[in-house]
């Protein structure tokens, strides 16, 4: 058990209270109007940027491709001419040679046609593409634009709650110097495990942390307990302090 007095278990219940009010006013600040459609479009931009990027990376991929396609092309083309140039130079007189250079030019014509079909389905595939990327880039600068002016109106919106919570947040700081580190962070670590309330008040024979009642046999050895250090519900775990 910790030891702590009643004053300093006192002060751990005001500091349990200044930690609620503290976490009302963030709740109420996260559950702005404002902050909630900040939040919408923050979303809605992350899918736009993450589909431009996509989009981006796919018409590079097809630049490449159509580039590589149009070197291709000239290569089939340039070797076309030459091998047309030798059957018809008069040179090649052999017809070995002649129907073997026939079926050259005719696998050089149908690898050309192919080419031309896929280089054909890149430029169409770009054009769409580059269209949807400039879509998407309108679509990111009007978000911007957007989520810019909702932060400043959530910032508008929050200043009241800001300005208290700046005030309870050095009223919380008071509260805790008054209380012993090794006591404090026995609390602090509590409270994180305890949905933010480590703290309650004993009314009766009932926890407030819980609201449930307390034998007779565990009342009587909470109430020892609080004489000497911080005493604690059997039900939720919490520090239960006696009323006054």
């Amino acid at each position: 058990m910790i030891e702590a007095t009643r004053e300093e278990q006192q002060r751990l219940f005001e500091l349990q209270q200044v930690d609620l009010g503290i976490r009302q006013l963030q709740h109420r600040r996260r559950d702005l109007p404002e902050q909630r459609t900040l939040d919408e479009r923050n979303q809605t931009l992350s899918l736009v940027t993450a589909e431009y990027a996509s989009s981006r990376e796919r018409l590079d991929a097809l630049s490449g491709e159509q580039r590589g396609l149009e070197r291709e092309l000239a290569a089939v083309d340039a070797r076309r001419r030459s091998e047309e140039g030798r059957m018809y130079s008069g040179r090649i007189t052999s017809e070995r040679e002649l129907t073997a250079l026939r079926g050259e030019l005719g696998t050089l014509r149908t690898r050309k046609s192919t080419l031309e079909d896929r280089l054909l389905e890149v430029m169409g595939e770009t054009e769409e593409l580059e269209s949807a990327v400039g879509a998407l880039r309108e679509r990111h600068a009007e978000l911007s634009g957007e989520i810019e002016r909702l932060a400043a109106a959530r910032d508008e919106a929050a200043t009241d709650i800001d300005a208290e919570l700046d005030r309870m947040g050095a009223e919380r700081a008071a509260a805790a110097a008054d209380v012993r580190p090794d006591v404090l962070a026995y609390y602090d670590g509590l409270r994180a495990r305890k949905d933010g309330v480590a703290v309650a008040r004993l009314e009766g024979r009932t926890c407030q942390g819980c609201r449930l009642q307390l034998t007779a046999i565990e009342l009587e050895e909470v109430r020892d307990r609080a004489t000497r250090g911080l005493a604690r519900c059997e039900q939720c775990g919490r520090i239960l302090v006696p009323a006054s």
